[in-house]
């Protein structure tokens, strides 16, 4: 082994190896706090009986099940809880790579990787068991094959990150967006028919897949069967049925009488109108009413469609975390409330189990509701309080970024503009087509700090020349018929053109 050659690494990259220590000791602590893994109440408990059974659940994307059906054999929550810690940490390292690959100092790039690292909110979503962060690793993935090679055109990248990004739809549907942004960025980058074409294909293979496998179960060639449901939910905000005169079948979908409330409540309070409606909150005609009941809604009052949206937009960057939906919602998020039980262990699961008999199947047959262990969980609960980045250090990122990329397009064309994209349509799809939520503001950190560091970083050389140096082997004097390449030639300025971001 090559201890030289390692110990020159430690030293080039100590800084960045404090700050993973310090990523890795933190998320240490957070499995001995809280064992084996902490729940989301129906939501996980929808995950599990996806990955316990393989068949889905209408109302809401299964991917994240696969992921619990593959590491399903070694029959430990605290695994999962490991694995997903480790891919937390995964996306630090790559915002890192990315950021020296552009040219970014180590204490510039180290930065970028700190939030995530260390934001509470990220690790907790790392401890629970629900989707957003295979999700977020997914798309890191793509965004480091797309981005890693500063100034070149690697059309054999963009097929894989096109099938990451399509596969990242199945576990929240945010990613059909996200692959429509790629889409786009290609089209722009005008880089071809054929390298369009097969993005394309790479990215509809998952879709189409998990659609047919759907198709199977519930006979419904389809992803849920609540996209309907969800943006009838965005309109509740704001919908004046004698404005919008929705016809004798929809009619019964307009909003109960009373204080307006969170849109996603909606979907699931008692008295909801969708349970009034034949076959139940997500039967395929509930869904496809309410599908027409919102587009109604938004073309009749599109001044309150906005508004909503902006509101909802606008909690991304308050201060403190905004509560919203409700407090019931944003105590899920806390570590001071991991071990209460949003559903009872008795409660019927998807595939005609239950949640406690669900659980202790998949964990070898052990109990798995969540233990907080002291004095771990308490020093967890202090540290929320204030170890997290705030919303409105968020759009000072995203608005940073932005003023930056704009300033410098003529020379960098945009560097950062891709993981700037996804960041802002994290951020902005929840609220066009249901709600904020605090679980959806922490998968957009990082893609706005990667954007951040690309655009701020002076560049890598173009290929084929080197930056210029102090170095005497940098700087020595090349033989006659030798080509320089420690400086740069005459009449070119330092700068380059990496591939848009």
């Amino acid at each position: 082994m090559d201890w030289a050659g390692l110990g020159g690494v430690a030293r080039r990259h100590w800084l960045f190896g404090l700050a993973l220590a310090g990523g890795i000791a933190v998320r240490v602590l957070v499995m001995l706090a809280f064992r084996p893994i902490m729940w989301f109440g129906g939501d996980s408990a929808s995950y599990l009986a996806t990955g316990l059974h393989l068949i889905p659940d209408p109302s809401r994307v299964g991917g994240y099940g696969f992921f619990l059906w593959l590491l399903r054999p070694l029959h430990s929550f605290a695994v999962v809880a490991a694995v997903q810690h480790v891919l937390g940490l995964a996306i630090g390292v790559l915002i890192y790579l990315l950021a020296r690959r552009y040219g970014l100092p180590g204490w510039a790039a180290t930065l970028a990787a700190v939030p995530v690292f260390f934001d509470a909110y990220q690790l907790q979503l790392e401890s629970d068991a629900v989707p957003d962060v295979p999700f977020g690793f997914m798309i890191f993935i793509a965004l480091y094959l797309l981005l890693r090679s500063p100034g070149e055109r690697r059309p054999s990248r963009t097929v894989p990150a096109a099938f990451l990004v399509g596969a990242t739809a199945i576990i929240w549907p945010v990613g059909l967006a996200l692959l429509a942004v790629l889409l786009v960025t290609l089209v722009i980058r005008r880089s071809g028919w054929l390298a369009l074409t097969a993005a394309v294909l790479a990215g509809a293979v998952p879709l189409v897949a998990y659609a047919g496998w759907f198709d199977l179960h519930e006979h419904q060639f389809s992803l849920t069967r609540t996209d309907g449901v969800f943006l009838w939910a965005r309109t509740m905000s704001f919908a004046n049925c004698a404005v919008i005169k929705p016809p004798a079948d929809e009619q019964a979908l307009c909003p109960p009488a009373g204080p307006r409330i969170a849109a996603s409540l909606y979907i699931w309070e008692p008295n909801s109108p969708l349970l009034a409606m034949p076959g139940g909150r997500f039967s395929a005609r509930t869904n496809k009413l309410a599908l027409n009941f919102a587009l109604r809604a938004i073309a009749a009052q599109p001044g309150g469609y906005l508004t909503a949206v902006g509101h909802d937009v606008a909690l991304s960057f308050y201060w403190d975390r905004p509560v919203h939906p409700d407090a019931g919602i944003v105590d899920r998020y806390q570590f001071a409330d991991a071990t209460t039980a949003w559903v009872p262990a008795s409660m019927g699961a998807l595939g005609g189990g239950l949640v406690g008999t669900d659980q202790a199947a998949y964990n070898g047959g052990h109990p798995a509701a969540t233990r907080a262990v002291q004095p771990f969980a308490s020093w967890l609960v202090s540290y929320q309080r204030y170890g997290y980045l705030r919303g409105t250090l968020l759009g000072v990122i995203l608005f940073a970024s932005l003023g930056a990329m704009i300033i410098r397009w003529p020379v960098r064309r945009g560097t950062g503009a891709l993981p700037w994209m996804f960041a802002v349509t994290i951020l902005l799809v929840p609220p066009m087509v249901v709600d904020f939520d605090l679980r959806y503001l922490v998968p957009a950190v990082p893609a706005a700090c990667l954007a951040a560091a690309l655009a701020f970083a002076p560049g890598p050389a173009p290929p084929g020349q080197r930056r210029c140096t102090t170095s005497p082997a940098a700087t020595g004097t090349s033989a006659p018929d030798e080509t320089r390449t420690s400086s740069l030639p005459s009449g070119s300025t330092p700068t380059a053109s990496p591939e848009s971001s």
